[in-house]
Formats: C-alpha cells, sequence, structure tokens
C-alpha cells in the first residue's frame, strides 16, 4: 500500500474490513494490485503518512484503549476514516470528539462539523459563541468564513439587546427600545476601537 511516498504492508483483511473505499478499489483492481512494492494498493492523495499512521495505530492498539487517543488524534482518525469510508470507525470518532466536546474550542466544532457533516455539532457550538463575553477575533472570523462569522455576530448583538431590554424592563417596568440615531461619539469610539483607522485618536 502507498502513503504519498511511504509503502506498507500490512494485513489488507484489516482494512477491508473496515474500508468500504478499499473494498471497491480492491474489487474493481487487477489481480496483480497490491501484491508487490511495484504495484501497490493507492490511497487518496489527501490521506497523509501521519494521519495513515494514527488510523493504523487506532487499529492495532487504540480500538482497544480509546482514552488514550488524544483529542488532536481522533480529529486525525475522523478525517482519514471519512475519507476511506471506514463508517464504524467514523462513527467511533464522533462519538469520542463528541465526549470530549468541552475540549474542542468553538470554531474547530463548527469546521470539523462542516468538514465532516455532524450537523448535531453547529448548534452548541453556535450557542458557545453567542454566549461568551469575548467577540470573534480576526483569526476565527477567518476561519469560520464572511457569512457564519456576520451570522454570529447578528445573534451575538440580538442577545444583548435583548438582555439589556429585558434588564430594563425587570428593573424600571418598561422595555428599553434603542434609539433610531445613537450617540455619534459613541459610534466614533467604537468605530476607532475595533477598526485603528489612521489619525484617530
Amino acid at each position: 500500500m502507498k502513503v504519498q511516498d511511504s509503502l506498507y504492508k500490512i494485513h489488507k483483511y484489516l482494512l477491508e474490513h473496515h474500508s468500504e473505499y478499499l473494498r471497491r478499489v480492491l474489487a474493481d483492481a487487477n489481480i496483480f494490485l497490491g501484491r508487490s512494492d511495484d504495484c501497490p494498493i493507492p490511497l487518496p492523495p489527501d490521506v497523509t503518512q501521519q494521519g495513515f499512521d494514527c488510523l493504523l495505530g487506532f487499529l492495532y492498539h487504540g480500538i482497544y484503549d480509546p482514552t488514550s487517543v488524544s483529542l488532536a488524534d481522533w480529529t486525525t482518525i475522523l478525517h482519514v476514516s471519512t475519507r476511506l469510508q471506514c463508517t464504524k470507525i467514523r462513527q467511533y470518532a464522533i462519538r469520542e470528539l463528541s465526549a470530549r466536546r468541552a475540549s474542542l474550542p468553538a470554531v474547530d466544532a463548527i469546521a470539523l462539523a462542516k468538514e465532516f457533516d455532524i450537523p448535531s455539532w453547529l448548534g452548541p457550538a453556535y450557542a458557545e459563541l453567542v454566549r461568551r463575553v469575548a467577540p470573534l477575533s480576526d483569526d476565527e472570523a477567518e476561519r469560520l468564513g464572511a457569512r457564519t462569522a456576520a451570522q454570529v455576530g447578528r445573534a451575538r448583538e440580538t442577545l444583548r439587546e435583548e438582555e439589556y431590554a429585558l434588564f430594563q424592563q425587570r428593573r424600571y417596568g418598561a422595555k428599553y427600545v434603542f434609539p433610531e440615531r445613537p450617540d455619534e461619539q459613541l459610534v466614533a469610539r467604537a468605530v476607532n476601537d475595533v477598526f485603528r483607522l489612521p489619525g484617530s485618536p
């Protein structure tokens, strides 16, 4: 088997048992595929040697002790198992990552959920970004993309407006209504604080 520039000699039945991708490749291949170094079984180009090593480590060892597999390795296993169509291993990785969700940053969870089609992670991760005190950093916004970052920003604004209005209603008996034209000095201060424009005080 060839992964990037490296050749592997492993138990073929192990990967055939777990991988729909490899079962299909071998079923469609000629009889010499995988029988010599000159005719190795190819893997998709985005499966790296490090990722494949991680999958093998899980199949030979980690499957018996999943707690020994790190969060980063589970993420790698999720990627490789998805590409090789290892359905049960993919489900295993999703279950283990879900159990450790508190250790996974919200932006990472959203990126993984979108890349690997795990919609159940999206709601809790978006909620984490909306409720936290700190706004999105520039790096987080770039990772999420313009549309998602804008949606998170709108949800944060809505939450804070509703929280403030509810506070006012409880304290003064009337729901606060934001003015149509905010104080221009406050607007200028906010713009300068966020955009750091040249010549700003």
